[in-house]
């Protein structure tokens, strides 16, 4: 039997499909898999237990990795680099280990859609580690199942 991999909301939100994100590199799916959250708090959680592998220098991006090998990328904002880090503030730094659940990241949600998008984009980087993906369109607070991942054997 291939392996299930739970991820949870990490922020309470409105879920929706990659394809209405308004940008390129996630829409067509260039970064990955995954789906978008329009969000309706300030905090970003880990969506699992992992191993922080990137902290984007303006604080708007982490990435984690799963025991299983999952990288799941994190970016709150379209075209928030533009933002230079104003309006966010980490909890994490690389190489940090999280507990599903665990606070990785503060945003100033007003703040953030007053100058861009404040779409939030959940990719797995490496999606051909992956079978298939359910995903839990229906989630909308922190802690209930976002997605169900099935892992190729």
């Amino acid at each position: 039997m291939n392996e299930l991999i739970r991820l949870i909301l990490p922020v309470d939100g409105k879920v929706m499909p990659l394809s209405e994100v308004n940008d390129y590199l996630f829409n067509k799916k260039i970064m990955g898999e995954g789906i978008a959250i329009y969000p309706e708090g300030n905090f970003i959680y880990s969506p699992a237990d992992g191993e922080i592998t990137l902290v984007y220098e303006y604080k708007h991006a982490i990435a984690i990795k799963t025991k299983e090998g999952i990288q799941i990328l994190i970016h709150v904002g379209i075209d928030s680099v533009k933002l230079e880090g104003r309006g966010f503030a980490n909890y994490v730094k690389v190489g940090d280990k999280v507990k599903c659940g665990d606070k990785l990241m503060f945003f100033d949600k007003e703040f953030i859609e007053m100058n861009v998008s404040p779409i939030i984009p959940i990719v797995i980087t490496n999606s051909e580690l992956i079978d298939n993906i359910d995903i839990n369109y229906k989630a909308s607070k922190v802690g209930e199942t976002l997605l169900t991942i099935t892992m190729i054997k």
